[in-house]
């Protein structure tokens, strides 16, 4: 199939905004700015791209009425203090989603990280993470490493593998977003950390993230994760590992 892209402003189709310098901003300032919808159409489906506090709504309904008589699966990249992504396979629950999405566009979300925690052996775990749980093991190639400091409450990252999310989302780096220490979203992260250390127990959570990509632009990461005592942990270097995977979360943040 070929590829296609149209621009919606007030309900209308219109040209790319071509004005003195346009070309070279990023499209989330240009969606803000000119209160435009972006639509894609490629052999992935169909993605429609919108700022959600400055979209007009008649584009939106424009939208909505338009992939009526399109085969999914539809993609919706909206952004709301970071790039939300998400994958519907029908029109009705691409409408339904996109109505939900309009009537909390005013929405402040309170926060950059959000957690919830489950019982892994009474849930559904993901492949890598039911695997490393059921051997008590984290395969090196798709696991990292940190270290805490128990006196300061200090984590770092100490090896990262090669298959990891974060490998495939920002390299191999030590020190890319989600490696730095003292951010409020390691602090959150980390948490768990002194209680697997303490009872060597796995812990399995949710978490939506919104994070810095290597091209500068904020998008909100939804994976599950399994922490685990490493092996090799000694009392004056305690260390897990964790095993996460990019996949859709039990938390509703929009």
């Amino acid at each position: 199939m070929e590829k296609f892209e149209f621009w919606i402003a007030n309900g209308l189709l219109v040209a790319r905004p071509d004005g003195p310098g346009e070309a070279e901003l990023p499209e989330r300032v240009l969606l803000d700015r000119n209160n435009m919808v972006k639509v894609t159409v490629d052999d992935s489906g169909v993605t429609i791209k919108w700022h959600a506090a400055a979209a007009n709504w008649a584009s939106l309904h424009f939208v909505k009425a338009w992939i009526g008589a399109r085969p999914g699966p539809f993609t919706l990249r909206y952004y709301l203090s970071g790039w939300f992504t998400e994958t519907l396979n029908d029109a009705p629950a691409a409408r339904d989603r996109i109505a939900m999405i309009m009537s909390k566009s005013d929405v402040h979300l309170s926060s950059r990280v959000y957690v919830k925690e489950f019982d892994p052996a009474a849930h559904q775990l993901p492949e890598s993470l039911r695997t490393s749980f059921e051997s008590g093991e984290a395969p090196a190639d798709d696991s990292i490493d940190c270290s805490v400091d128990e006196a300061s409450g200090r984590v770092k990252v100490e090896r990262i593998g090669s298959h990891s999310p974060i490998a495939k989302l920002w390299g191999m780096s030590p020190v890319s977003t989600p490696c730095l220490s003292g951010t409020s979203y390691d602090t959150v992260v980390s948490r768990a950390y002194a209680d697997v250390l303490r009872t060597g127990k796995p812990h399995y959570d949710h978490i939506y993230a919104a994070m810095m990509g290597p091209d500068g632009e904020v998008a909100w990461i939804p994976y599950q994760r399994l922490v685990m005592r490493h092996p090799a942990s000694r009392s004056r270097r305690r260390l897990v590992s964790v095993v996460s995977e990019i996949t859709p979360v039990e938390i509703a943040v929009v």
